[in-house]
C-alpha cells in the first residue's frame, strides 16, 4: 500500500500548541465546531480522530482517540488515512481540516468504511469553497482553493516540490460540485451522505487562527458564533467558510 503524505511541519506542533493554550478564543471556536460534530456522532462504538494535530478535539469530544500520521506527544496513535485497520470497530471517525490534504480521497472513505461498524458515521470539517469563501481564504490564507481543480477520478498529484498536497475546495468539489458521481462511488464503500451543512462567516478569522492575534474576547466571539450560527442554510452555502459533512455507513 503507499505511504501516506506527510501534510504539515511537526517542527510546528510547539507553537500551535504554545498558541491554543494562549487563546480563549481559539479554543472557543473550537469548541463550537466539536460540539457540531459530536451531534452528529452515534453513541455506540469508540470513536477516532484522524490527523489529530495537536489533539485538543479529546477535550471536547469524549471516548475519542487521536491519531496522526506519525506519533507524537500530543496523539495516541500513528494511523494513516489509508489504512485505518480497526476492522468494524469504530462508531465514528472524525477529521478536522484533513480531506483537503489527501490526494486520494476515495482511498480514505474506503478504509473509513471498512473500520466503521455498520451505523458509524465519518464526520468532517472542512474549509468551504463558496463564493465568499474563495474571498477571504484568498485574501488570508496561504493553502490553495481552486474548485476547478477537484475533478475525477480525484486521485491528486502533489501541489509543491516537498511533495505535499493542499487544495481547500476538496469539500464543495466532492460534496456539492460532484455530489451524484460521490453518492454513486460511495455506494461501492456502503457509505451514504446525510448532511452537508455550511457555517461561519467571520468567527474564525477573528480569532486570529494559530499566528494571529485575536481581533476579539472569547465572550464576543461566542455572541458572533451565535448570530452566525442563526442564518438560514440557504445563505449560508453561498457565504459561509465551513463545511459539515456526515457519512453514514449502512
Amino acid at each position: 500500500m503507499q505511504k501516506a503524505e506527510q501534510t504539515y511541519d511537526l517542527s510546528l506542533l510547539e507553537s500551535s500548541h504554545a498558541r491554543w493554550e494562549s487563546s480563549s478564543a481559539l479554543r472557543a471556536y473550537y469548541a463550537s465546531i466539536y460540539r457540531e460534530m459530536l451531534a452528529y456522532c452515534p453513541e455506540q462504538g469508540e470513536r477516532l480522530e484522524v490527523g489529530s494535530g495537536i489533539g485538543v478535539a479529546s477535550d471536547f469530544i469524549p471516548n475519542l482517540k487521536t491519531s496522526d500520521i506519525v506519533k507524537s506527544s500530543y496523539v495516541d496513535e500513528a494511523i494513516s488515512c489509508y489504512d485505518l485497520g480497526g476492522f468494524g470497530q469504530y462508531g465514528a471517525i472524525f477529521a478536522v481540516d484533513v480531506l483537503h490534504h489527501l490526494r486520494q480521497p476515495m482511498r480514505f472513505f474506503e478504509s473509513a468504511s471498512a473500520a466503521l461498524r455498520p451505523g458509524g458515521r465519518i464526520i468532517l470539517m472542512e474549509p468551504a469553497a463558496t463564493g465568499f469563501g474563495n474571498l477571504m481564504y484568498g485574501l488570508c490564507h496561504h493553502e490553495p482553493m481552486k474548485l476547478s481543480g477537484i475533478q475525477p477520478p480525484f486521485d491528486f498529484d502533489s501541489t509543491d516540490p516537498g511533495g505535499e498536497f493542499s487544495n481547500m475546495a476538496m469539500g464543495q468539489g466532492l460534496f456539492a460540485q460532484h455530489k451524484e458521481m460521490m453518492a454513486a462511488q460511495l455506494q461501492d464503500f456502503r457509505l451514504s451522505v446525510t448532511c452537508v451543512k455550511y457555517r461561519d462567516l467571520l468567527a474564525y478569522f477573528t480569532t486570529g487562527g494559530f499566528s494571529r492575534p485575536a481581533l476579539l474576547p472569547a465572550g464576543m466571539l461566542d455572541w458572533m458564533l451565535r448570530v452566525e450560527s442563526s442564518l438560514p442554510q440557504t445563505i449560508l452555502k453561498y457565504v459561509g467558510l465551513r463545511m459539515l459533512i456526515v457519512l453514514e455507513k449502512f
